[in-house]
């Protein structure tokens, strides 16, 4: 009985275990892959980090104009005090007074009055501290400066909607091609099941007696062949499948479930709407990125012409300092001695011998290279999209006519198995008739892929 609970125990913890498990496989569907992508894709959060430190670099600019205080102290020790040289006026005077007011006479010869004396001044033991305050009250490169922050932060801003844009378009084709490629190799499979029950009959066929051996190679062939191409679409799928993870930022080794196929997401496209529609280059993130690119150039160039503006700050600094003989800083019955400032600094740029009028006019060639990227870059947008929409239109009709195509072929290839089962078709027939559908399949799914594709285009161009 108590085996029996034991082995109860270990299949509920195996089961549950199992379930466990089975809770962490991703289920997605387009716009759940590109959500999940959003959140833990390596680059866009990095690019996310731009945003923040971009933020930091618009305080960092401002605080430049906010009060600063610094604060500083000194200790200082004279094991020897240092020695001046000074001329002898003490001694003539005192001997000039001792023999006016008191009649007094030197015993010893009087200094003459070029002779240089030693004297130490100082004292041993300095201590001094301070703090000291300025705010900056006008500077041209500071305000022009502020504002290149701001846009700079922008110029984040757009890069991260660029890469979010560039991934979403990247995953969704990835969750597309993964699909194709599985579809591709269950039709593969089916048809590969297929030819093997043909190939069963026709052994049966041949060893009656009935057809000949060649016919029997001819069925033999087309089976390797198929089983060739479902080895390598396997791969396919399962590269393709990974590259689906790395974009997502998932670990390679966990599973994923697309839970759309490509029947519904053909439903949910609306074709014709880009066949109708227009287009504006400002709509396009890349010309929105030139754009803000434009701004800080001209504020780049203003900061330039602001460096020729006078810079005005104001200054406050308190100190005091002990001078001792003794190391007794902590005696509160000796004096410190404080000093007082107040000022304002303004410093005018006078003459720079033409470096800044230089450094303007390199600043206006930035401004127009910029510019004229912008104009380029209407006109190559405006026929990019032109020429998109007219791959998208021409991929929409080749879809078509390929679905058709599977139609036909399917048809034939029925009739030909009938036929062949009747013995009124041969098997190179059949194997003509079963390359041509597979051959149908595969340019639909080409075309399909490629009509997805020339969609995804036109969304990116319209930042969708």
């Amino acid at each position: 009985m108590k085996l029996k609970n034991i082995l109860t125990l270990i299949i509920i913890t195996c089961s549950s275990q199992i379930f466990a498990q089975s809770d962490t496989v991703l289920q997605l569907s387009v716009s759940e892959a590109q959500e999940y992508a959003m959140e833990n894709n390596i680059e866009i959060i990095n690019k996310e980090f731009d945003i923040k430190k971009a933020k930091w670099k618009i305080w960092e600019t401002t605080a430049i104009g906010l009060p600063q205080v610094n604060g500083s102290v000194e200790y200082q020790q004279f094991p020897d005090i240092p020695t001046t040289l000074m001329p002898n006026f003490i001694a003539p005077a005192v001997v000039g007074t001792n023999m006016q007011y008191f009649g007094l006479t030197p015993i010893a010869p009087i200094p003459e009055s070029g002779e240089m004396i030693e004297m130490q001044m100082g004292s041993e033991y300095n201590l001094n501290w301070g703090v000291t305050a300025t705010q900056l009250l006008f500077s041209g490169e500071y305000f022009v400066g502020l504002q290149a922050s701001r846009i700079y932060k922008e110029l984040s801003t757009q890069s991260l909607e660029k890469s979010v844009i560039d991934l979403k378009s990247t995953v969704k084709q990835s969750y597309y091609l993964v699909l194709i490629t599985e579809q591709s190799t269950n039709i593969l499979d089916a048809s590969f099941a297929n030819i093997v029950k043909i190939r069963e009959e026709t052994e049966a066929l041949h060893k009656a007696g009935l057809i000949e051996k060649s016919q029997l190679d001819q069925i033999k062939y087309t089976e390797l062949s198929l089983q060739n191409q479902i080895s390598s679409m396997k791969r396919q799928v399962v590269f393709t499948r990974r590259l689906l993870k790395f974009q997502l930022g998932i670990d390679l080794n966990d599973s994923i479930v697309l839970t759309e196929n490509l029947e519904q997401i053909i439903n949910t496209q609306d074709f014709s709407t880009y066949i109708i529609s227009d287009f504006s280059a400002q709509s396009n993130i890349d010309y929105n990125m030139v754009q803000t690119q434009e701004n800080l150039t001209k504020l780049d160039m203003r900061r330039s012409q602001s460096s020729m503006l006078p810079t005005v700050s104001a200054f406050y600094s308190y100190s005091e300092k002990a001078m001792r003989d003794e190391f007794n800083f902590a005696d509160t019955d000796e004096n410190w001695f404080p000093t007082s400032v107040i000022g304002v600094n303004v410093q005018i740029p006078i003459w720079g011998s033409g470096q800044r009028y230089a450094q303007i006019q390199q600043k206006k060639i930035e401004l127009y290279k910029v510019q004229n990227q912008k104009s380029n870059l209407e006109q190559a947008l405006t026929i990019q999209y032109s020429e998109a929409k007219n791959k998208y239109i021409t991929a929409y009709e080749t879809n078509l006519n390929n679905k058709e195509n599977i139609k036909l072929t399917k048809s034939i290839y029925n009739d030909t198995q009938i036929k062949y089962k009747s013995g009124v078709a041969s098997s190179l027939e059949l194997t003509q008739a079963q390359n041509q559908y597979l051959n149908a399949e595969a340019q639909y799914f080409n075309s399909l892929m490629n009509l997805l594709n020339e969609k995804n285009n036109l969304d990116k161009l319209t930042n969708q």
